[in-house]
Order: structure tokens, then sequence, then C-alpha cells
């Protein structure tokens, strides 16, 4: 008896977990003093090239579809441009506050951290949209062949927006892993430079460009990379 309940409740809470809704940069998740702080290091480190603050420029539009982590890599890897990288993390992620709040994003009770960067979307505030043809896009999927000898990404999630053309590494890299598979269908265009059978029947990251299609999206594929030896059924 006692351990039917242990098993309800442990599938319960599961079944709770998958359910929770996924947490976007509208649900407050920086607060107004680490924006304030995030002012100072920008007036420094930002400002001269950046004269405007980003207010209102479009943050959400330009970064849509992508896990925060994707804009935190951008700015800590090639910002400043005069000395790339040279701001800590925290200064970084105070950084991020402040151009959220320029775009009228709203604050919340708890600061932004760098564990919680994987896990908050940026999207439009009434929910996801399509990304428009020709965007840089990351995939996970499925690798399979087909009877014709052509490449489809099966079983694939929908299309994440990039910045990089080069296989995922760090926070990128750990947002891929995490991903479930979906339910999208892609063929793989310029497969054959990136040996397709090494990475055959594997969960893999697929990055290019997305090409929309009037018989149905493909990807322009610019890098592969595996990310678990077999697709979990």
């Amino acid at each position: 008896m006692c351990r039917a309940i242990a098993f309800t409740l442990l599938f319960t809470m599961a079944a709770a977990a998958q359910e929770k809704p996924v947490r976007t940069v509208w649900d407050g998740v920086y607060t107004n003093d680490q924006a304030k702080r995030g002012e100072a290091v920008f007036a420094v480190r930002c400002l001269a090239c950046h004269s405007t603050g980003f207010e209102r420029t479009g943050f959400v539009e330009r970064w849509r579809e992508d896990k925060l982590s994707g804009f935190f890599t951008f700015i800590s890897t090639y910002m400043p441009r005069d000395n790339p990288g040279s701001a800590r993390r925290n200064e970084y992620l105070d950084i991020a506050a402040y151009i959220m709040s320029n775009n009228d994003l709203p604050a919340g009770p708890n600061e932004l951290t760098y564990e919680a960067l994987s896990t908050i979307q940026v999207q439009r505030k009434d929910g996801p949209a399509p990304l428009p043809d020709g965007s840089l896009v990351r995939v996970v999927g499925c690798l399979t062949q087909a009877s014709d000898n052509s490449w489809t990404l099966t079983r694939a999630s929908a299309p994440a927006q990039t910045r990089s053309r080069d296989a995922s590494s760090g926070l990128e890299l750990t947002v891929s892993e995490a991903q479930p598979l979906g339910t999208n269908t892609f063929p793989l265009a310029y497969i054959n430079a990136f040996n397709p059978n090494v990475h055959k029947r594997h969960k893999v990251e697929a990055k290019g460009d997305l090409d929309r299609m009037p018989d149905g999206d493909r990807i322009r594929l610019s890098s592969l990379q595996t990310l678990a030896p077999s697709c979990p059924e």
C-alpha cells in the first residue's frame, strides 16, 4: 500500500513538472536594483558605442524564439567591442537586466542569475511566433536517412534563433542537450559536407538557414553535432 501511494505521488509530481508553464522574459526575471546597477556598468563599458542604451530597439524581436542564454552568451563573448569578454559575469547579468528594462520588460522580485539563463524563453508577449525565412536557427532532432539516401531531421524541435553558425558550446550546448524532441520534420540541404553517417540515428543539433519552401521548410546546414548516440523512444 505504501509503495503504491509513493508511486502515485511521484507520478503526480512528474506530471505537474511537465505541465509547468515555460518561464519567459515577461515574467519578471530581474530586479529594478539589478537594472540600476546594469545602467552604471553600461555607462562605463557600452555607452560610447551604444548611445541609445537599446531603449525600445526591438530586443524581443531580435532574440525571440531562443533562451535568454543566447543573448547573454553574445554580449559576454563579443562585448565591449574594444575589449570583448572583459567584464565580470555579474556585470554582464546586470547589463542584460538594464537592456530588458529599457525594452519595457517587467522587473520582478528576484535577480537574474547565470543558472536561470537557459530556462528563460525570449518571445513576444502573446506567445511564440514563426521565424521569418532566412533566419539562422538551431534545431534538435533525430538524423534519419530515407530510402532515396536523402537526409532529414525527424521528431525535430521548433526552430530557435542562434547567432553562431558553429556547433554550440557552453550555455547554448546546455540548452540543446536539454531540448526535448518535437514533432517537426526538416529536410537538410548541404549535409554531405558534415559526414552524416557518423551521426545517423543520433539525437543531433543542426544549425543553418531556415528555408521556407512551398512544400515545407528545410534547413541549409552550417553545422551538425551529436547530442546523444541514440534518439529516445
